[in-house]
């Protein structure tokens, strides 16, 4: 009833064309017979991703938003809401009673607002999008469920109602029906049942279990119920972002393409595409772009297979559809329908060979207008290399840039070798491939180029069409497929009514025509409209270049060539355009069409040739025959052979169509091209044991290389074992064992082969596939080599580089051969690129210079010398060869950067070298290239400079070390300071027409000879603001070296003289000179500055400063010193004193108004003031008599005994002597006259004692700083850091010190005199051979006068020291000091210590920290001559200069023991914090004199000893009094508090500061002597004795009058005393028995009289004297000393002189017993013992 369905159509559709619907309606029809079953995979397979399509992902997430559904809490709220809104609002008894109540209310709210909610969310869905929708919802409902919990605890009722509410609506708007619509929208049909099953299990099973343990949580967590809830919602929001897919506006399969694959993060921040993945998506209209390639992603690599044995139709078509053809630019109907057989959507359901249904998606065919079966040509036919040099030619504009390569810094990018495609690399072997395919010529071996069915075309304008499709039947190409095909009777016919709109006489007749031709052949037919473009003017250019493009684009990808042999297809114009009578509506229709006759005709027809083929051989295969035959094939294989074999066209067996074995060969390839590999693959394996039984060769190769093909086509991941073996039994065969060899065919195996490696990323395969290639044709082995090369950059784990490097070498020499120079260069340029990146990536040499020079080639070179030499020289030959001498250049010097290659080809290479140079010499002077090294000096990495070896040497003929450095008042050593303007410099400055020196390390890398001439510098000249001195000439002068000869491996040192001309800075760019006198080279000089870390993108990103470590400022303002040292010793006795001497002159042009002289070791030295050297007589000059340093008093002068002078006490710079310019305000320790100015030319002499101070090796520093201005650089003042920048001069003396005595002091208290110190002085001699005389001991304290405890007589005698011999000198120290209620005694130095420091530490500010200096002190100078007696002169101490030379040494060893002790402070401070005498320190110098030893003379008399050498050792502070650190007491707070500070940092630092000082280490002092504070001294007086003398009278009485002083040694505290004086009879009561040891004597038979408590005030440093009484039964001797003393520190009235040595801020309580007895004679005359 086919008519009246038409009739009841057209009824419908009124007057539209319901063709192209009725035709499809009758196609679903016929197609409903193979879709009775739809093949479903099994649940575990769809769970397991063993489907077509890798399920895993899409699975899980219809799962997990089933199963957490459920686990969002939502159905507690609906079951359990009316509980926990009755707990929530604590309904009474009587209130849950009443229905209905408040929470039952709520509850019916509830559920109504949630139907409400969802559908808003249903209405939203498809603007918003399922995957935001549930974002949002999940979120929301975690949120809700958090506000439930907090309401709850803390017992907010309506707002736990609330929250229910707002939860339930956000549930109910997304999450509640969305992962019900979830599993449709994202799993493909086969799958559905099966997964939508599963999700509705957990979905139930889920809820069973919230439902069951909820009244349990609400038991055990109570307000807290729905915090796993919390949890749960958010989990599934972490789902949302970042798992699951969004299916909004997408079909399934697309969906399904998208997120196909094992469960992955696929959107959010952290979402990986996945390595090597590229969008595979084709635009709506296929090759509608002209000329552009669709992309090759993973998917093409396997469709191009899959196209490569697509069906063929054969296409037959009368004249007049080769009119319709020919008035759209086409040659054929074949041509017409070419386009639209690209993968045609079948979207059908087929049945397999083994009648299991499975779905075909969509298939390609492929239209073709003749057939022949011919000879297959050779590879060395012509037709091959045009046919490859054809594709290649196509895109040689692309063979300039490699994808993988930075073209600016030759850097290899490995994404984008990850992520890319070989076929984008190399687009030549793309078109190449399709080239080669569709070149195949069709064989008798295989069916795939056979045709299986044929189109015959006819029009509906022609007078008989049926009679025309009959003759068509009858054409002579149909006989040749029908009689000599795989296909035979079993054609196809396919007819075709082409209707051209243009013809509108048969408008209506064609449907009655169209009828007429199907009631004749069938449903087989199908009417095709074209032409409808009627009105060209009114077409818009748009839509006519759309349809256009479709042919166009086809013919651009396809149809380049025609098979070898064949006439070739002339190039198609690019302003040719194609189907111009033709609209996007006759697109359609064509596409219509083609689908409509794949699906309705040609697939159905393969499948039943399927089938019948099936039945056929398993048929003949059955049975006693069958299987007799099929042995006797297998065994006897020569002997059976049967009249169904024969010779082909050429000269191969093959069998005949009607034959088993080749029905068996048409059954594998019909189901090959239906795409069900699984059965062609079984077919094929039983095929190709038939063939080579029959040593069929070539048919059994083909069998073969289809068994591989279908392993893998079938997406199994197999071993290579599994399907190698038949790709290299197949080319082997093709190759080596067919009749006639089957080269083009082999090569078509190794194609697919390797294009199926790539689709499953089996790259490491690749390599060996694609060399089984003949080498015989150049073209052909240079591509395949070079994709084995290719292969290898996408080798896992990591590409393989050198692997890559060795196989492109191979195929740029095979392009070389053939004649394709491009390419060639192209792969030795990937090569030398990659050496390059694995040389950097290695840790081989990447060299210092980012820039396109010597050092940038160098880096280039790998470890691989053989390589890089080939790749290189080759590189540079093909430039040469094109012109391009620059590049030639760049690849020949990188040949020179190598000492490994043999010296042979050194020489080569430098010869070519050279001979470029001359060759771009005559090109440019005849205007030819681009000049090359011929324009512009190279840069050659041959000799190598090395230029952090570079010396700038300031006049070079001058001693010392030269810079311009800063020098401060602080004493500290000139230095370059970071970040001042000369830093860019390195302090090197220098004078107009000073000489400079330029010392280069050149060596030779090669094993060859070269020379360098006229080697000079090549420097860069900025000229200073003013122009200074300048002639008008040339800014500077560089001398020039004639010749440098340089043997292989020789270095050598190269000086080039440098003298500046003008006022500026100079740098050094780089060395120039002629290589073996032809080359003109240039060798930059470069360094990278230092690393800058000040911003934060210079701390991420390594930044450098720009470089000038090669460069000097020219001033002419900066002196030109020379300085010379004479009288130096190398070896010094320690403490002796030796004389010398240092010159400075003045070379400079200018006067020098400043020079100050800085000494490293200031205690070594012992300065006189300077003289110019022409106002010096000649014997001032010359080393005097070694006391000349020592300057001696008048005998019974000043300078002997005791003496108190006013120092200054600051802590001065020791180390900076003024030496020219104006006098210090301050000298402070230096006793020098500086002098006005040094004149240019002349000198003054710096006379030196040099004495040795400490024993060992030292390296003594001593710089001469200048300038020609006058410089306020003080030794002396506040400590300030202000700088000058002076031209410096630095030497260094090594000087040996040995020992020669050896000094120590000790204290202890004085048994006599609680306030006196016993000081003791061990001397010993060390030296073997040292005689010494001691000439004299003079000490300086501030407190203290030491007199020594020997006899008067004692002082006459000399005292001499043998060797190894030891003296002992004892001295009694006594106050000499001030009373404090003194006025004019200044503030004790310890006491300014401890306001300075707690000053410096609690100050608000920098500015607020201390700045006074400490006042003078008084020293008391205590000096003993030794021998002599009174006529003896002392050496004066006091008034000469050596007390400036003793001071500095003091002041050294003073702050060294300050840089120890408080490390954090900084040295400029310590002026303002630390005086350099202390109140109770003692200084001690010890003056000796050298002798010889005492020979015996007449009578044994001993001769008077020879004075020889001088000298002295001292020892500085040593404490005598009470030990006590007192710098801790600078860390109480003020009164006032700390200062407050607003950072953070500052507050760190300040409590860094008070901990570095509270945990110090104590001085030596501290540790040895453990004195108090407090001490009592007891004097008897005598007193009349009482009593009577006879028996009745009373008992006789002594009374004692005893003198009780008490000593304060504190200089600090006043002490509150209360003195307690103990009886014998009080003693256990007192708690005396403990005090000390008993003494002799008896205690029993005295006691105290009088008062025995007393109460005084003791002031710092003072003694109060108490009154008391005793009374003595008997006469003895007793021990008095039996008292008890407590003191408290107290503070003196604030308007006392006293009250400024007292600390007011801490008390202090100490209690002190007797530690020693005072005996007392008792009897008449009492005594004091």
């Amino acid at each position: 009833k086919v008519e009246q369905s038409r009739a009841s159509l057209q009824t419908l559709r009124c007057n539209l064309d319901i063709s192209l619907e009725f035709d499809d309606l009758l196609g679903a029809i016929e197609n409903s017979r193979f879709n009775a079953a739809i093949p479903k995979p099994s649940l575990w397979q769809v769970l397991t991703g063993k489907t077509e399509q890798d399920l895993r992902h899409l699975v899980f997430c219809a799962l997990f938003l089933m199963a957490s559904q459920q686990w969002s809490g939502v159905k507690g709220v609906l079951f359990y809401s009316t509980e926990i809104l009755t707990s929530a609002f604590h309904l009474s008894k009587t209130e849950k009673e009443t229905i209905p109540n408040i929470a039952q209310l709520l509850t019916l709210g509830i559920g109504g607002i949630g139907a409400v909610a969802v559908i808003v969310g249903m209405n939203i869905l498809d603007r918003a999008g399922r995957r935001t929708i549930l974002i949002c919802s999940s979120l929301a409902t975690s949120i809700c469920a958090a506000v439930i919990v907090i309401a709850t605890k803390v017992d907010v009722a309506p707002l736990v109602a609330t929250a229910m509410y707002m939860f339930n609506i956000v549930f109910q708007s997304g999450a509640s029906f969305i992962p019900y619509l979830t599993a449709s929208e994202i799993i493909p049909y086969y799958a559905l049942g099966s997964i939508s099953g599963l999700a509705a299990a957990a979905n139930n099973l889920t809820l069973f279990v919230v439902s069951f343990i909820f009244p349990i949580l609400d038991d055990a967590l109570g307000p807290y119920l729905f915090v796993p809830f919390i949890v749960t919602n958010f989990i599934t929001f972490l789902f949302c972002v970042f798992l699951m897919p969004e299916a909004k506006g997408k079909p399934v399969s697309q969906v399904v393409d998208e997120y196909q694959g094992p469960v992955r993060i696929v959107a959010g921040p952290f979402k990986r595409r996945p390595r090597g993945e590229v969008a595979d998506t084709l635009p709506v209209t296929f090759y509608e772009s002209r000329r552009v390639l669709p992309k090759p992603g993973l998917a093409q690599k396997k469709d191009f297979v899959s196209k490569s044995f697509c069906p063929r139709i054969l296409v037959v078509s009368s004249e007049s559809v080769q009119n319709v053809c020919t008035v759209n630019n086409l040659d054929t109907f074949a041509e017409l329908l070419a386009p639209f057989g690209q993968d045609v959507s079948t979207q059908i359901t087929i049945q397999d060979g083994q009648g299991a249904p499975y779905f075909l998606d969509k298939i390609c065919v492929r239209f073709t207008s003749d057939f022949a079966i011919e000879k297959q040509v050779q590879l060395e036919a012509p037709e091959i290399s045009g046919l490859i040099e054809k594709s290649i030619t196509g895109h040689r504009a692309e063979a300039e840039g490699l994808p993988f390569v930075d073209e600016e810094t030759g850097a290899i990018d490995r994404e984008a070798i990850g992520a890319g495609d070989i076929g984008g690399w190399a687009p030549w072997y793309t078109a190449f491939r399709h080239d080669w395919v569709d070149a195949t010529r069709a064989s008798e071996h295989e069916a795939f180029q056979h045709p299986v069915a044929c189109v015959l075309a006819v029009s509906g304008s022609e007078p008989d069409p049926v009679g025309s499709l009959r003759e068509l039947q009858r054409h002579a190409v149909v006989g040749r497929v029908q009689a000599a095909s795989f296909t035979g009777p079993s054609l196809l016919f396919y007819f075709v009514l082409v209707h051209d709109e243009r013809d509108t006489a048969i408008l209506q007749t064609v449907d009655a025509t169209f009828d007429q031709v199907r009631r004749t052949f069938g449903q087989n037919c199908t009417l095709l409209r074209v032409n409808s473009n009627t009105d060209l003017l009114g077409t818009d250019s748009s839509d006519r270049d759309r349809v256009s493009g479709v042919w166009s684009g086809y013919y651009d990808h396809h149809h380049r060539h025609r098979r070898p042999g064949a006439q070739p297809l002339d190039a198609v114009p690019a302003d040719r355009a194609f189907g111009t009578m033709m609209t996007m509506r006759d697109v359609t229709a064509l596409r219509d069409a083609v689908k409509q006759m794949m699906a309705r005709s040609v697939v159905p027809h393969m499948q039943y040739m399927v089938r019948v083929l099936s039945d056929k051989t398993a048929n003949q295969r059955r049975g006693i025959t069958g299987r007799l035959f099929s042995a006797g094939r297998r065994y006897f294989g020569a002997t059976t052979k049967t009249s169904s074999t024969a010779r082909g066209v050429d000269g191969d067996v093959y069998f005949a169509y009607d034959s088993a074995e080749a029905m068996l060969r048409k059954l594998a390839d019909y189901s090959f091209m239906l795409k069900d590999y699984k059965f062609a693959q079984s077919v094929y394996q039983v095929a190709r044991r038939d063939f080579q039984a029959e040593k069929a060769w070539k048919c059994y190769a083909g069998a073969q290389e289809m068994v591989g093909v279908s392993k893998l086509m079938l997406e199994i991941h197999a071993s290579k074992a599994e399907f190698d073996s038949n790709f290299d039994d197949a080319i082997a065969m093709y190759l080596y064992k067919s009749q006639t060899q089957q080269p083009f065919l082999a090569v078509r195996c190794i194609v697919v082969y390797y294009e199926l490696l790539k689709h499953h990323r089996l790259y490491s395969y690749a390599p060996d596939a694609l060399l089984r290639v003949p080498g015989t044709v150049a073209p052909l082995f240079a591509l395949m080599n070079e994709q084995a090369a290719l292969a290898f950059l996408k080798a896992s784990p990591r590409p393989e580089m050198r692997k890559f490097s060795f196989y492109a070498m191979v195929a740029a020499q095979a392009y070389q051969g053939a004649g394709i120079p491009e390419l060639s260069y192209r792969c030795l340029r990937a090569v030398h690129a990659m050496l390059g990146a694995s040389a950097r990536e290695a840790g081989g040499n990447t060299g210092e210079a980012s820039e396109r020079g010597a050092d940038a080639y160098a880096a280039l070179c790998s470890r691989w010398t053989s390589i890089d030499s080939h790749v290189n020289h080759e590189l540079g030959r093909q430039c040469m060869g094109a012109q391009r001498y620059d590049e030639a250049l760049m690849y020949l010097m990188a040949l020179m950067g190598s000492d490994r290659v043999p010296p042979k080809l050194q020489a080569k290479y430098l010869q070519e070298l050279l001979q470029l140079f001359l060759e771009s010499s005559e090109a440019a002077a005849k205007g030819a290239g681009d000049g090359g090294p011929a324009s512009r000096p190279v840069e050659l990495s041959v000799p190598a400079i090395d230029p952090r070896q570079a010396r700038i040497i300031m006049s070079p003929d001058l001693e010392g070390d030269d810079a311009l450095l800063a020098w401060t008042r602080s004493g500290a050593a000139p230095a370059q300071p970071d970040g001042s303007p000369d830093d860019s410099l390195g302090g090197r400055c220098c004078s107009v027409g000073e000489a400079v020196a330029v010392l280069l390390v050149v060596s030779n890398p090669l094993g060859v000879g070269v020379t360098l001439n006229r080697f000079t510098l090549e420097c860069r000249f900025d000229a200073a603001g003013e122009a200074g001195e300048s002639d008008g000439g040339a800014p500077y002068e560089v001398s020039t070296v004639e010749s440098v000869a340089l043997e292989g491996g020789q270095v050598a040192m190269v000086t080039v003289q440098i003298t500046p001309r003008r006022a500026g800075a100079l740098a050094i760019v780089g060395a120039t000179f002629l290589l073996c006198d032809i080359l003109p080279t240039r060798r930059p000089l470069r360094l990278p500055g230092r690393r800058l870390n000040d911003t934060k993108e210079q701390r991420l990103a390594a930044t450098y400063a720009p470089d000038t470590a090669l460069g000097f400022r020219i001033d002419p303002r900066v002196p030109h010193l020379q300085m010379a040292l004479r009288g130096f010793p190398d070896t010094l006795m320690s403490g002796s004193m030796c004389q010398a001497s240092a010159v400075v002159t003045n070379c400079g042009t200018r006067p020098c108004r400043s020079m100050a002289l800085w000494l490293s070791h200031p205690s070594f030295f012992d300065i006189k003031s300077p003289q110019l050297q022409h106002e010096q007589s000649a014997a001032a000059v010359e080393a005097g008599e070694d006391e000349g340093v020592y300057t001696y008093a008048a005998a019974g002068g000043a300078g002997a005994g005791v003496e108190r002078v006013q120092v200054a006490n600051v802590l001065s710079n020791p180390s900076t002597f003024t030496l020219v310019g104006a006098e210090p305000p301050d000298a402070g320790l230096h006793r020098i006259a500086p002098i006005g100015q040094l004149a240019p030319g002349h000198s003054c002499v710096v006379p030196l004692w040099l004495r040795g101070d400490r024993v060992g090796a030292h390296a003594l520093r001593l710089c001469v700083g200048a300038s020609t201005e006058l410089e306020a650089l003080c030794a002396g003042g506040a400590g300030a850091a202000t700088t000058a920048m002076l031209r410096t001069r630095s030497f260094e003396v090594d000087l040996v010190v040995t020992p020669s005595l050896r000094v120590n002091a000790f204290v202890r208290p004085s048994s006599t005199n609680p306030h006196d110190r016993i000081l003791g002085v061990d001397i010993e001699n060390v030296r073997p051979d040292l005689h010494v005389e001691l000439v004299q001991t003079t000490f300086s304290s501030g407190c203290f006068r030491l007199t020594p405890v020997a006899t008067q007589s004692a002082d006459e005698l000399p005292v001499t020291i043998g060797p190894r011999q030891t003296v002992n000198l004892v001295y009694r120290a006594q106050p000499h000091i001030l009373p404090p209620s003194d006025a004019r005694q200044p503030l004790l130095p310890e006491m300014f210590t401890v306001r300075a420091l707690r000053q410096f530490v609690y100050a608000a500010a920098a500015e607020r920290r201390p700045t006074a200096l400490p006042g003078p002190i008084g020293l008391v100078y205590s000096t003993r001559v030794f021998g002599g007696g009174p006529s003896q002169r002392p050496i004066d101490c006091i008034h000469s200069s050596l007390q400036g030379f003793i001071m500095r040494a003091q002041a050294n060893k003073r702050r060294n023991m300050l840089r120890a002790n408080f490390p954090l402070i900084a040295e400029q401070h310590f002026p303002t914090l630390f005086p350099l005498f202390e109140t109770f320190g003692v200084d001690f110098v010890l003056f000796w004199r050298e002798t010889t030893a005492p020979s015996p003379g007449n009578g044994g008399e001993a001769a008077a000893p020879r004075r020889m050498r001088m000298g002295h050792h001292s020892i500085t502070g040593i404490d005598l009094g009470i030990p006590s650190d007192y710098a801790t007491e600078a860390l109480n707070p003020p009164a006032g508090g700390a200062a407050r500070t607003w950072l953070a940092d500052t507050a760190k630092e300040r409590d860094q500061l008070v901990a570095s000082i509270a945990n110090r280490p104590s001085t030596a002092t501290a540790h040895s002597r453990a004195e108090r504070p407090l001490d009592v001294a007891m004097t008897a007086t005598p007193r009349t004795t009482t009593g009577g003398g006879s028996c009745s009278a009373p008992p006789r009485l002594f009374v004692v009058d005893v003198a009780v002083a008490v000593y304060n040694h504190s200089w600090r505290h006043a002490y509150a005393v209360a003195l307690d004086l103990v009886s014998p009879g009080e003693l256990a009561a007192a708690g005396l028995g403990g005090a000390r040891l008993e003494a002799a004597g008896s205690r029993a038979a005295w006691s105290w009289i009088g008062s025995t408590s007393h109460s005084l005030t003791v002031e710092p440093l003072a003694v109060a004297t108490v009154a008391a009484r005793l009374a003595c039964s008997a006469p003895g001797v007793i021990d008095v000393a039996l008292w008890r003393l407590a003191a408290t520190a107290v503070e003196p009235p604030g308007d006392t002189p006293a009250s400024q040595h007292c600390y007011r801020s801490r008390s202090c309580e100490c209690v002190v017993y007797p530690h020693q007895p005072c005996f007392v004679v008792v009897g008449e005359e009492p005594q004091a013992l």
